[in-house]
């Protein structure tokens, strides 16, 4: 009787090791496993943050107080992907392009740079001298400064978070099983979905998300080695300087008056392309213009052998 059962036990297992899922598949399961992770934890700890804002914080300090709170919401966020990345995927962290001894820092600090420029042009070009945007300086130093920090401290955790899943989990993922044109079109579209429920959101708004995403992509490959330090800089100084520094709508999402640097007023009586159609600089021509150019500057690269050298 026993042989029987070690009998049977030994088919069963050849049997389900025929019947293995494909490749294919086991990616799709991973990925959707991540985002699911990401988006649940995400939540969960928005709603805690939220409840202990409004039975705890002061009033005077709530503004602050959300700033950090999305910070420590993304970073719960982040850490959940990489979990699934070391127990699922079972990698080291820096194979999803996070390799600590890859020039962090220099990385960083030239992709802050980029989005400097990038964000400089939507403003400076698209809203001031396109618009007619009108500016207005914080007359609270305290609050601008409280603000500012606390925006920096926020975003500094939120994009590389985002960068994470989609740049790394999921670029990485589908560029092993299928290549790198398929990741790129895939994260890309991901992320553009991932914004479709914020206010003010449509079409034009969706294809900049797109080309944002396809712009941090081609930056990663192409100009950063494959690392996601540049791309991590990129995606929070956008932000900060949009919603902190600017005070303009983060992709839907309206900045605090009170916390901003400065507030810009766009003309909305001219066509929402041209101020963003309260969606923010991601639903401006100009934005459209600068997302190209990354996009374009990072196939240059590509073109002149620099940076990572990966094939499409």
């Amino acid at each position: 009787m026993a042989q029987d059962i070690l009998r049977w036990a030994f088919v069963s297992d050849r049997s389900a090791a025929r019947i293995a899922l494909p490749g294919g598949l086991v990616v799709v399961a991973r990925i959707v496993g991540a985002c699911l992770a990401y988006l649940a934890v995400l939540d969960l700890t928005v709603i805690a943050a939220y409840a202990i804002g409004q039975t705890l914080v002061p009033d005077a300090a709530r503004g602050s107080f959300g700033l950090v709170a999305l910070g420590l919401a993304e970073a719960a966020a982040l850490a959940s992907v990489l979990l699934v990345w070391r127990l699922v995927d079972r990698r080291r962290i820096a194979a999803i392009g996070m390799d600590a001894n890859n020039a962090p820092r220099r990385r960083w600090l030239k992709g802050a740079l980029v989005a400097a420029l990038m964000m400089g042009f939507v403003v400076l070009i698209g809203y001031t001298l396109v618009d007619g945007a009108s500016w207005n300086l914080n007359s609270d130093a305290t609050r601008a400064a409280v603000g500012l920090i606390a925006g920096l401290l926020g975003f500094a955790i939120q994009g590389p978070a985002e960068e994470v899943l989609f740049r790394g989990y999921i670029l990485v993922n589908v560029r092993q099983q299928w290549g790198l044109r398929p990741a790129l079109i895939v994260s890309s579209l991901a992320f553009g979905l991932l914004h479709v429920s914020n206010p003010a959101f449509g079409i034009l708004p969706f294809i900049n998300l797109v080309l944002f995403g396809l712009g941090m992509s081609l930056y990663r490959v192409y100009v950063d080695a494959d690392q996601l330090w540049g791309v991590f800089a990129i995606h929070s100084i956008w932000n900060w300087l949009q919603q902190v520094v600017f005070g303009l709508p983060n992709s839907g999402i309206t900045s605090v008056p009170d916390l901003a640097l400065f507030t810009v007023t766009p003309n909305a009586s001219l066509p929402g392309p041209l101020w963003g159609g309260g969606f923010g600089p991601e639903g401006t021509l100009a934005a459209s213009l600068a997302l190209l150019a990354l996009i374009f500057g990072s196939l240059r690269v590509r073109r002149l052998g620099g940076g990572g050298h990966l094939d499409v």
